[in-house]
Protein backbone atom coordinates (compact mmCIF):
# COMPACT_ATOMS: atom_id res chain seq x y z
CA UNK A 1 0.00 0.00 0.00
CA UNK A 2 1.46 3.47 -1.00
CA UNK A 3 0.88 6.72 0.85
CA UNK A 4 3.07 9.39 1.22
CA UNK A 5 2.22 13.08 2.81
CA UNK A 6 4.69 14.95 1.07
CA UNK A 7 3.74 16.92 -1.63
CA UNK A 8 6.97 17.42 -3.76
CA UNK A 9 8.21 14.74 -5.66
CA UNK A 10 12.50 14.38 -5.00
CA UNK A 11 14.79 13.09 -7.55
CA UNK A 12 18.45 11.78 -6.77
CA UNK A 13 21.12 11.07 -9.26
CA UNK A 14 20.55 7.19 -10.24
CA UNK A 15 24.12 6.10 -10.54
CA UNK A 16 26.88 7.80 -8.90
CA UNK A 17 30.38 7.33 -10.73
CA UNK A 18 32.13 7.13 -7.45
CA UNK A 19 32.12 4.07 -5.25
CA UNK A 20 31.14 5.46 -1.89
CA UNK A 21 29.78 8.79 -3.16
CA UNK A 22 27.30 10.65 -1.10
CA UNK A 23 23.99 11.08 -3.25
CA UNK A 24 23.12 14.90 -4.32
CA UNK A 25 19.70 16.84 -5.07
CA UNK A 26 18.92 16.78 -8.58
CA UNK A 27 15.69 18.42 -9.04
CA UNK A 28 12.03 18.91 -7.36
CA UNK A 29 8.70 18.82 -9.25
CA UNK A 30 6.02 20.09 -6.95
CA UNK A 31 2.76 17.93 -8.12
CA UNK A 32 0.85 20.09 -6.54
CA UNK A 33 -1.24 17.41 -4.00
CA UNK A 34 0.39 14.26 -2.34
CA UNK A 35 2.39 11.67 -4.06
CA UNK A 36 1.17 7.94 -3.35
CA UNK A 37 2.75 6.33 -6.26
CA UNK A 38 5.79 5.43 -7.90
CA UNK A 39 6.33 7.66 -11.35
CA UNK A 40 6.80 5.51 -14.27
CA UNK A 41 9.98 6.92 -17.21
CA UNK A 42 9.49 5.75 -20.78
CA UNK A 43 9.75 7.35 -24.58
CA UNK A 44 5.98 8.14 -25.09
CA UNK A 45 6.34 11.10 -27.38
CA UNK A 46 8.23 12.27 -30.45
CA UNK A 47 10.23 15.04 -27.50
CA UNK A 48 14.10 14.25 -27.35
CA UNK A 49 14.44 11.86 -24.00
CA UNK A 50 12.18 9.76 -22.57
CA UNK A 51 8.70 11.42 -20.78
CA UNK A 52 7.86 10.69 -16.90
CA UNK A 53 4.19 9.92 -15.98
CA UNK A 54 3.18 10.98 -12.46
CA UNK A 55 -0.04 10.91 -10.43
CA UNK A 56 -0.68 13.62 -7.98
CA UNK A 57 -3.53 12.45 -6.08
CA UNK A 58 -5.86 14.70 -4.02
CA UNK A 59 -5.95 16.70 -7.64
CA UNK A 60 -7.05 13.50 -9.21
CA UNK A 61 -4.76 14.31 -11.93
CA UNK A 62 -2.16 12.34 -14.16
CA UNK A 63 0.85 14.72 -15.51
CA UNK A 64 3.46 13.78 -17.83
CA UNK A 65 6.40 16.21 -17.90
CA UNK A 66 9.37 15.63 -20.85
CA UNK A 67 12.84 15.34 -20.36
CA UNK A 68 13.40 19.45 -18.87
CA UNK A 69 10.78 18.42 -16.74
CA UNK A 70 8.41 20.78 -18.43
CA UNK A 71 4.29 19.36 -17.86
CA UNK A 72 3.35 18.09 -21.60
CA UNK A 73 -0.05 17.02 -20.53
CA UNK A 74 -2.52 16.45 -17.75
CA UNK A 75 -5.76 14.00 -17.57
CA UNK A 76 -8.14 14.65 -14.99
CA UNK A 77 -11.21 13.13 -15.89
CA UNK A 78 -11.37 10.76 -12.58
CA UNK A 79 -14.14 11.85 -9.87
CA UNK A 80 -11.95 10.53 -6.76
CA UNK A 81 -8.16 10.44 -5.66
CA UNK A 82 -5.90 8.36 -7.41
CA UNK A 83 -3.03 6.53 -6.01
CA UNK A 84 -1.84 3.82 -7.73
CA UNK A 85 1.54 3.53 -10.29
CA UNK A 86 0.53 3.44 -14.04
CA UNK A 87 1.04 0.62 -16.43
CA UNK A 88 2.49 1.07 -19.64
CA UNK A 89 2.04 -1.46 -22.48
CA UNK A 90 1.59 -1.83 -26.28
CA UNK A 91 -1.99 -2.82 -26.48
CA UNK A 92 -3.06 -2.56 -29.98
CA UNK A 93 0.70 -3.36 -31.32
CA UNK A 94 1.48 0.30 -33.31
CA UNK A 95 4.66 0.20 -31.48
CA UNK A 96 3.99 2.68 -29.00
CA UNK A 97 2.36 1.87 -25.68
CA UNK A 98 -0.72 3.12 -24.05
CA UNK A 99 -0.95 4.22 -20.45
CA UNK A 100 -3.26 2.21 -17.70
CA UNK A 101 -4.65 3.34 -14.32
CA UNK A 102 -5.88 1.84 -11.62
CA UNK A 103 -8.84 4.19 -10.38
CA UNK A 104 -11.15 4.10 -7.18
CA UNK A 105 -14.82 3.21 -8.62
CA UNK A 106 -14.31 3.72 -11.98
CA UNK A 107 -12.31 0.85 -12.77
CA UNK A 108 -9.71 1.03 -15.28
CA UNK A 109 -8.64 3.94 -17.67
CA UNK A 110 -6.24 3.27 -20.96
CA UNK A 111 -4.73 6.55 -22.06
CA UNK A 112 -3.18 7.38 -25.08
CA UNK A 113 0.99 9.27 -24.74
CA UNK A 114 -0.96 12.21 -25.72
CA UNK A 115 -3.18 11.53 -22.21
CA UNK A 116 -6.53 11.13 -24.49
CA UNK A 117 -8.84 8.82 -22.69
CA UNK A 118 -9.29 5.62 -25.06
CA UNK A 119 -11.34 3.66 -22.76
CA UNK A 120 -12.66 2.69 -19.15
CA UNK A 121 -13.53 -0.92 -17.84
CA UNK A 122 -14.63 -2.28 -15.16
CA UNK A 123 -16.39 1.46 -14.20
CA UNK A 124 -18.28 1.19 -10.28
CA UNK A 125 -14.87 -1.07 -9.38
CA UNK A 126 -12.59 0.30 -6.53
CA UNK A 127 -8.73 -0.65 -7.42
CA UNK A 128 -6.83 2.20 -5.11
CA UNK A 129 -3.38 0.40 -5.02
CA UNK A 130 -3.28 -2.71 -7.46
CA UNK A 131 -2.34 -1.29 -10.90
CA UNK A 132 -3.20 -3.81 -13.46
CA UNK A 133 -0.64 -6.12 -15.67
CA UNK A 134 -0.21 -6.92 -18.91
CA UNK A 135 1.12 -10.15 -20.75
CA UNK A 136 0.34 -12.58 -23.42
CA UNK A 137 -0.36 -15.78 -20.43
CA UNK A 138 -1.58 -18.28 -23.32
CA UNK A 139 1.13 -17.57 -26.21
CA UNK A 140 -1.62 -16.28 -28.78
CA UNK A 141 0.41 -13.59 -30.04
CA UNK A 142 -2.24 -10.86 -28.64
CA UNK A 143 -1.59 -9.12 -24.93
CA UNK A 144 -4.22 -9.42 -21.96
CA UNK A 145 -4.93 -7.24 -18.86
CA UNK A 146 -5.20 -8.52 -15.37
CA UNK A 147 -6.63 -6.85 -11.94
CA UNK A 148 -8.10 -7.55 -8.79
CA UNK A 149 -10.49 -4.77 -7.09
CA UNK A 150 -11.11 -4.51 -3.54
CA UNK A 151 -14.36 -6.34 -3.86
CA UNK A 152 -12.36 -9.76 -4.92
CA UNK A 153 -12.86 -9.33 -9.05
CA UNK A 154 -10.03 -10.97 -10.63
CA UNK A 155 -10.42 -9.76 -14.16
CA UNK A 156 -9.19 -10.57 -17.41
CA UNK A 157 -9.69 -8.16 -20.69
CA UNK A 158 -8.82 -7.81 -23.98
CA UNK A 159 -6.37 -5.07 -25.00
CA UNK A 160 -9.46 -2.85 -25.71
CA UNK A 161 -11.06 -3.11 -22.72
CA UNK A 162 -13.43 -5.87 -23.41
CA UNK A 163 -14.08 -8.63 -21.10
CA UNK A 164 -12.66 -12.05 -21.00
CA UNK A 165 -12.84 -13.65 -18.15
CA UNK A 166 -13.11 -12.97 -14.65
CA UNK A 167 -12.88 -14.90 -11.18
CA UNK A 168 -14.52 -13.87 -7.63
CA UNK A 169 -12.31 -15.06 -5.08
CA UNK A 170 -14.49 -15.12 -2.58
CA UNK A 171 -13.40 -12.19 -0.54
CA UNK A 172 -11.93 -9.31 0.03
CA UNK A 173 -9.26 -8.20 -2.71
CA UNK A 174 -5.71 -7.76 -2.47
CA UNK A 175 -3.60 -3.98 -2.01
CA UNK A 176 -1.23 -5.04 -5.08
CA UNK A 177 -1.21 -6.30 -7.99
CA UNK A 178 -1.80 -10.24 -9.63
CA UNK A 179 1.40 -11.47 -10.58
CA UNK A 180 1.90 -13.47 -13.79
CA UNK A 181 4.99 -16.89 -14.60
CA UNK A 182 4.72 -19.98 -15.49
CA UNK A 183 4.25 -21.37 -12.71
CA UNK A 184 3.92 -25.28 -13.30
CA UNK A 185 6.87 -25.12 -16.33
CA UNK A 186 3.98 -26.00 -18.67
CA UNK A 187 4.90 -23.11 -20.73
CA UNK A 188 1.76 -21.38 -20.12
CA UNK A 189 1.72 -18.27 -17.93
CA UNK A 190 -0.32 -18.52 -14.55
CA UNK A 191 -2.23 -15.73 -12.46
CA UNK A 192 -1.42 -15.35 -8.98
CA UNK A 193 -3.09 -12.70 -6.39
CA UNK A 194 -3.62 -12.74 -2.51
CA UNK A 195 -7.15 -12.50 -1.05
CA UNK A 196 -8.55 -10.84 2.33
CA UNK A 197 -9.53 -14.25 3.71
CA UNK A 198 -5.70 -15.55 3.99
CA UNK A 199 -5.96 -17.46 0.48
CA UNK A 200 -3.25 -16.94 -2.27
CA UNK A 201 -4.62 -18.21 -5.87
CA UNK A 202 -2.62 -19.64 -8.23
CA UNK A 203 -5.53 -19.48 -11.66
CA UNK A 204 -4.75 -20.80 -15.33
CA UNK A 205 -5.09 -18.49 -18.62
CA UNK A 206 -8.41 -19.43 -19.03
CA UNK A 207 -9.75 -18.54 -15.76
CA UNK A 208 -9.80 -21.73 -13.74
CA UNK A 209 -8.32 -22.35 -10.40
CA UNK A 210 -5.14 -24.27 -10.20
CA UNK A 211 -4.37 -24.43 -6.86
CA UNK A 212 -5.19 -22.21 -3.50
CA UNK A 213 -3.25 -21.92 -0.25
CA UNK A 214 -4.70 -21.08 2.99
CA UNK A 215 -2.67 -19.02 5.29
CA UNK A 216 -3.68 -17.14 8.85
CA UNK A 217 -3.81 -13.61 8.03
CA UNK A 218 -5.04 -11.66 4.90
CA UNK A 219 -2.56 -11.43 1.73
CA UNK A 220 -2.65 -7.57 0.93
CA UNK A 221 0.82 -7.34 -0.82
CA UNK A 222 1.24 -7.95 -4.54
CA UNK A 223 2.84 -11.82 -5.15
CA UNK A 224 6.47 -11.55 -6.63
CA UNK A 225 6.88 -15.02 -9.04
CA UNK A 226 11.31 -15.77 -8.82
CA UNK A 227 13.13 -19.26 -9.57
CA UNK A 228 14.69 -20.35 -6.32
CA UNK A 229 14.80 -23.75 -7.06
CA UNK A 230 16.91 -24.10 -10.42
CA UNK A 231 14.28 -25.96 -11.72
CA UNK A 232 11.79 -24.89 -14.64
CA UNK A 233 9.07 -23.65 -12.63
CA UNK A 234 8.47 -20.28 -10.75
CA UNK A 235 8.09 -20.23 -7.24
CA UNK A 236 5.51 -18.04 -5.28
CA UNK A 237 6.80 -15.26 -2.91
CA UNK A 238 3.93 -13.79 -0.65
CA UNK A 239 3.77 -11.60 2.54
CA UNK A 240 1.00 -11.71 5.28
CA UNK A 241 -0.58 -9.27 6.81
CA UNK A 242 1.06 -11.54 10.25
CA UNK A 243 4.50 -11.03 9.06
CA UNK A 244 5.11 -13.96 7.92
CA UNK A 245 6.54 -14.21 4.39
CA UNK A 246 5.98 -17.51 2.33
CA UNK A 247 7.65 -18.85 -0.24
CA UNK A 248 5.03 -21.61 -2.32
CA UNK A 249 5.58 -24.03 -4.97
CA UNK A 250 4.44 -22.88 -8.11
CA UNK A 251 3.13 -26.23 -9.15
CA UNK A 252 1.12 -27.29 -6.08
CA UNK A 253 0.77 -24.25 -4.01
CA UNK A 254 2.28 -25.76 -1.00
CA UNK A 255 4.73 -24.06 1.28
CA UNK A 256 8.75 -24.46 0.79
CA UNK A 257 9.49 -22.26 3.58
CA UNK A 258 8.42 -19.34 5.33
CA UNK A 259 10.22 -16.19 7.09
CA UNK A 260 8.42 -15.02 10.30
CA UNK A 261 9.76 -12.40 12.47
CA UNK A 262 8.01 -10.13 14.73
CA UNK A 263 4.26 -9.89 14.53
CA UNK A 264 3.20 -6.93 12.27
CA UNK A 265 1.88 -5.94 9.18
CA UNK A 266 3.62 -6.66 5.80
CA UNK A 267 2.33 -4.36 2.80
CA UNK A 268 4.94 -4.41 0.80
CA UNK A 269 6.01 -6.28 -2.47
CA UNK A 270 9.33 -7.76 -1.82
CA UNK A 271 12.06 -7.65 -4.14
CA UNK A 272 14.28 -10.52 -5.37
CA UNK A 273 18.13 -10.23 -6.93
CA UNK A 274 21.18 -12.10 -7.30
CA UNK A 275 23.22 -9.86 -4.89
CA UNK A 276 26.68 -11.33 -3.97
CA UNK A 277 27.22 -13.14 -7.94
CA UNK A 278 26.64 -16.40 -6.75
CA UNK A 279 24.00 -17.32 -9.34
CA UNK A 280 21.48 -17.52 -6.41
CA UNK A 281 19.32 -14.76 -5.85
CA UNK A 282 18.19 -13.35 -2.78
CA UNK A 283 14.78 -11.91 -1.28
CA UNK A 284 14.69 -8.56 0.21
CA UNK A 285 11.58 -6.89 2.15
CA UNK A 286 10.33 -4.60 4.38
CA UNK A 287 7.68 -4.45 7.57
CA UNK A 288 5.39 -2.39 9.29
CA UNK A 289 8.19 -2.05 12.33
CA UNK A 290 11.01 -0.57 9.62
CA UNK A 291 12.93 -3.51 9.31
CA UNK A 292 14.53 -4.87 5.92
CA UNK A 293 15.53 -8.49 5.72
CA UNK A 294 17.92 -10.22 3.36
CA UNK A 295 17.27 -14.11 2.97
CA UNK A 296 18.95 -16.49 1.10
CA UNK A 297 16.52 -18.45 -1.85
CA UNK A 298 16.16 -21.40 1.51
CA UNK A 299 14.38 -18.76 3.72
CA UNK A 300 17.78 -18.70 5.82
CA UNK A 301 18.24 -14.82 6.91
CA UNK A 302 21.29 -13.54 5.75
CA UNK A 303 21.26 -10.36 7.62
CA UNK A 304 18.68 -7.29 8.34
CA UNK A 305 18.78 -3.44 8.79
CA UNK A 306 16.11 -1.13 11.00
CA UNK A 307 15.14 1.76 9.29
CA UNK A 308 13.59 4.70 11.48
CA UNK A 309 10.27 4.09 10.38
CA UNK A 310 7.16 1.67 8.47
CA UNK A 311 8.87 0.46 4.85
CA UNK A 312 5.90 0.82 2.55
CA UNK A 313 7.44 -0.10 -1.08
CA UNK A 314 9.57 -2.60 -2.43
CA UNK A 315 13.54 -2.60 -1.77
CA UNK A 316 15.03 -1.83 -5.29
CA UNK A 317 18.54 -3.33 -6.28
CA UNK A 318 21.03 -1.90 -8.82
CA UNK A 319 24.85 -0.46 -8.67
CA UNK A 320 24.09 2.79 -7.59
CA UNK A 321 27.83 4.10 -7.11
CA UNK A 322 29.77 2.55 -10.33
CA UNK A 323 31.54 0.01 -8.40
CA UNK A 324 31.07 -3.37 -9.80
CA UNK A 325 28.70 -4.49 -7.02
CA UNK A 326 24.92 -4.30 -6.26
CA UNK A 327 23.29 -1.94 -3.59
CA UNK A 328 19.96 -2.05 -2.02
CA UNK A 329 17.76 0.83 -1.83
CA UNK A 330 15.33 1.38 0.65
CA UNK A 331 12.68 4.26 1.60
CA UNK A 332 10.58 4.68 5.11
CA UNK A 333 8.15 6.95 5.99
CA UNK A 334 10.58 8.24 8.53
CA UNK A 335 11.43 10.51 5.13
CA UNK A 336 15.11 8.79 4.44
CA UNK A 337 16.49 7.08 1.97
CA UNK A 338 18.88 3.98 3.05
CA UNK A 339 22.04 2.85 0.46
CA UNK A 340 23.17 -0.52 2.38
CA UNK A 341 25.38 -2.71 0.75
CA UNK A 342 24.90 -6.37 -0.47
CA UNK A 343 25.88 -7.61 3.02
CA UNK A 344 23.44 -5.22 4.14
CA UNK A 345 25.92 -2.31 5.70
CA UNK A 346 24.91 1.21 5.52
CA UNK A 347 26.50 3.46 3.01
CA UNK A 348 24.43 6.22 3.00
CA UNK A 349 21.08 7.76 3.62
CA UNK A 350 19.24 11.01 2.20
CA UNK A 351 16.68 13.21 3.75
CA UNK A 352 13.50 14.48 2.12
CA UNK A 353 11.79 15.76 4.95
CA UNK A 354 8.77 13.94 3.47
CA UNK A 355 7.56 10.74 4.50
CA UNK A 356 8.36 8.32 1.56
CA UNK A 357 6.18 5.38 0.37
CA UNK A 358 7.24 4.46 -3.26
CA UNK A 359 10.09 3.95 -4.86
Amino acid sequence: MNRMVGVILTLLIASLQVAGAEPRLEWTFSCGSRVYSAPVVADLLPDPGPEMVLVSSAERKILCLNSERKVRWTQDDFTLRVTSTPTLADLDSDGGPEILIATRKQGIACLSTEGQLLWRASEGQDIPWGNPVVADADNDGGKEIYWVSLAGLLECRNPDGGPRWSLDLGAKGPMGPPALGDTDGDGLAEVVSGSGNGAVVCVNHDGSVEWRFMGNAAFDCGAVLANLTGDMALEVLIASGDGALFCLDGRSGEPIWNHRTTPCRIDTTLAVADLTGEETPEVLYGDYFGNLYCLDSRGVELWWFKAGDWIESAPTVGDVDGDGAFEVVCASADGHAYCLSAEGDLEWTYATGKRISAT
